[in-house]
């Protein structure tokens, strides 16, 4: 996270750290980049400080710590996303997990789909336009975050500055406001160290994949450090008509005087592609109505592309601004300041399948098609201010956050649409783009304004027990314009978020924790907006609830050099929204979702040279009360089991490899629970030999080259997986 200390793992062993959006600028206040990026550092403030550093490494001995692991141990070190301090996982009462994106990238995933693949508890149920997942059951719509401040505009983010992903079970609402209770995704971007380096690679894959990165780092005099990463891939398919390119540029910038610091780090990122919704279900039966009431899997080559070929088209350019200043205040405390800026220009062209057949005629080999062009804007700005201290009281240690947030988020989706020709349900005209003119749909403009006022005391009870607990209130608006009706809504709610938990070390290296928290989900701040005028506005409804009880063991095994989490949990959404059966256009919240799991994970050093990562996590999700159609229902994309396991073999130099099996269990495309996706299991594996300053790796995914879908958006939108793809990167260091 952009916080002032944070742990990460370099070339040489654990190190401490201190520590769309349109590109054009002339739409971004002016005032809010100077502030951004012009907090002063007096030169004789920097200078004393430095001078009192170097007086007092003079007279204090040099201790020089390094840790027993090795550097290709998968166990992460200390992570934030869980507290917002740097704090061992087996401290925390929650589950939190990490993936390195280095892993993922020798794979050929540039993207948090690859990222989060075979993650226990999560389900991908991405849209070819934005990210979206499942966590524990519910999404994660609002609860994906860059460096611990919220990203969640609809767009596909880049792994190209990422240094790993931190991912939080449960709700977080208590240190990062409102969300669907599942869990946050975070991501960690690369900072600048102290150390010289620099990396240079280049990729070959399978279907003309090919790309090149640079990652460039410098200190500049005694207290300054310069981190540049850059990048462009082109991203061919195995899905005809689909490919992408994609671009990036991150610089930072990291000032260290001994007790103060300042991170400034930018992101431009763009991402042009063929927008690829999958293919269409096949209609068994219908009612009396006319309407699906069966479905059967696709019957259409995974190939096959359902747009309009050389018309469809997503574009999306995204820039992130983010600064983090941190100020000693006296021994054991200090003040962080946070800033951060980023805005998203979105654009598309997209023809797809809007029904898996036609009525008209009730022709059930024919697909009726929509087309939609889009230009989204979105803009967020957020502030927090936080203060960090130590203290003791009455043999009761404290490690102590208060934190004050605002923050302000625009949406401007305009879209247009239109009609587009039926085609085959087996063999589409992939070229017959006829239809009727686009026409505006939807002009709207959404204004969301967020405050927020936290506290958490992390206690240290002596002995072998420490607790949590955390309360936070937010004051969250929405205001909502429709351009096209000239209507007008806005809604504003309060809300309490509540954290707590212990954990116990009842034997040596084995850590008995529990926890509570809860999480607020309030209309309109999932995807920004309400809807003037739609059917359920006259109730005022407020903010959805949603709670988990956890609790597990958290062990080291073999002297530490094994590392497992065992988890039990219920997560519920205890005031779902219900839709009357005879008035549609009323609402109550007296519906109920609930999710119960063991979930499973392991890591760690099997022998020297030798490691294992994975987990497994079995899950009963269920809609318990709720409309008829959808009581007793599984929540679409959600499968009852999930997991990975990958062991692999690595020396400092010398031949390296890896092997593993990602296994995703049975899904259901649908809410109504008609069309079920069987699960599979992908075998992937690398192989690379490193030297002193080169690497060569060499990996292949879905090894065994298995039929499988990798997620739905519904039952005319099924996404297939990948055939046996190779990927060859090599890599030069200096």
């Amino acid at each position: 996270m952009s916080y002032s200390s944070s742990f990460s793992r370099q070339p040489h062993g654990w190190r401490t750290q201190t520590v769309a959006a349109s590109p054009r600028l002339r739409t971004l206040p002016a005032a809010l980049i100077a502030a951004l990026f012009s907090l002063p550092v007096p030169a004789s403030a920097a200078d004393a400080a430095g001078e009192r550093e170097e007086n007092e490494s003079a007279r204090l001995p040099v201790i020089e710590v390094r840790s027993q692991r090795s550097t290709h141990d998968p166990r992460p070190g200390p992570l934030g996303s869980a507290t917002r301090t740097a704090t061992d996982v087996r401290e925390v009462p929650q589950t939190v997990q990490a993936v390195d994106a280095e892993q993922v990238r020798a794979y050929g995933g540039r993207g948090l789909a690859a990222a989060l693949s075979g993650v226990p508890g999560i389900s991908n149920v991405s849209d070819t336009r934005f990210d979206a997942f499942r966590i524990r059951g519910f999404s994660n719509a609002g609860d994906t975050l860059l460096d611990g401040m919220r990203d969640d505009a609809q767009y596909v983010r880049s792994l190209g500055n990422i240094e790993r992903i931190e991912i939080l079970k449960g709700p977080a609402a208590v240190l990062y406001g409102r969300g669907s209770g599942g869990g946050v995704i975070n991501r960690i971007s690369k900072q600048p160290t102290r150390e010289v380096f620099g990396q240079a690679s280049a990729t070959w894959g399978s279907r003309g994949q090919q790309g090149a990165a640079l990652d460039w780092n410098r200190p500049l005099g005694e207290q300054w450090a310069l981190r540049m990463n850059a990048g462009r891939e082109h991203e061919p398919h195995f899905r005809e008509e689909v490919r992408g390119t994609r671009q990036y540029f991150a610089p930072a910038l990291k000032w260290e005087s001994g007790r103060d610091s300042w991170l400034l780090q930018a992101d431009y990122d763009e991402f042009d592609r063929v927008p690829d919704r999958g293919v269409p279900a096949r209609v068994t039966a219908l009612t009396r109505n006319g309407a699906a009431s069966g479905y059967a899997l696709p019957v259409a080559s995974d190939r096959t592309f359902f747009g309009a070929a050389g018309r469809d088209f997503i574009r999306d350019t995204s820039l992130s601004l983010r600064s983090t200043f941190t100020r000693t205040i006296g021994p054991d405390w200090s003040i962080r300041q946070m800033v951060s800026v980023f805005d998203l220009n979105s654009d598309f062209d997209n023809t797809f399948v809007g029904q898996p057949f036609v009525s008209a005629g009730r022709d059930l080999r024919r697909v009726q098609r929509s087309r939609f062009q889009q230009n989204l804007q979105q803009r967020n700005v957020q502030a927090n201010l936080e203060v960090l201290g130590k203290l003791a009281t009455g043999g009761i240690g404290h490690q102590l956050l208060a934190g004050a947030e605002y923050g302000w988020q625009k949406r401007e989706p305009r879209l247009w649409m239109g009609s587009a020709r039926t085609v085959s349900l087996t063999d589409p005209d992939q070229h017959d783009n006829a239809g009727s003119r686009p026409e505006p749909w939807q002009m709207n403009y959404h204004k969301v304004k967020t405050t927020g006022l936290y506290a958490q005391d992390q206690i240290d009870l002596g002995g072998r027990v420490k607790g949590l607990v955390g309360l936070r209130w937010d004051h969250f608006e929405v205001d909502s314009r429709n351009g096209l009706l000239r209507l007008h809504s806005e809604r504003s709610i309060n809300a309490l978020s509540p954290r707590i938990g212990a954990v116990w070390e009842a034997l040596p290296d084995h850590h008995l924790y529990a926890s509570w928290s809860k999480n607020y989900a309030p209309v309109g701040g999932d995807v920004i907006g309400i809807t003037p005028a739609a059917k359920g506005n006259v109730n005022d409804l407020g903010p959805q609830f949603s709670r988990q009880l956890e609790a597990g063991v958290k062990s080291d095994w073999f002297q530490h050099r094994i590392s497992t989490t065992l988890a039990w949990f219920e997560l519920e959404l205890y005031n779902r929204l219900v839709r009357d059966p005879v008035q549609q256009e009323v609402f109550s919240q007296t519906g109920l979702e609930r999710n119960r799991g063991i979930e499973l994970s392991v890591a760690g050093e099997l022998a020297r040279h030798w490691f294992v990562r994975g987990g497994w996590t079995q899950q009963n999700s269920r809609v318990v009360r709720a409309e008829a159609q959808l009581a007793g229902k599984r929540p679409s994309g959600v499968s009852a089991r999930n997991g990975s396991l990958f062991i692999s073999y690595a020396q400092p130099q010398g031949w390296f490899g890896q092997t593993g099996v990602v296994y995703e269990g049975a899904r259901f495309a649908d809410r109504e629970n008609l069309l079920e996706l069987p699960g599979y299991a992908r075998w992937d594996a690398l192989l690379g030999y490193r030297l002193a300053r080169a690497e060569y790796t060499l990996a292949a995914t879905n090894l065994a080259n298995r039929r499988y879908y990798v997620s739905a958006t519904g039952v005319s939108q099924i996404v297939p997986g990948a055939p046996r793809a190779l990927v060859l990167t090599a890599a030069y260091k200096f």
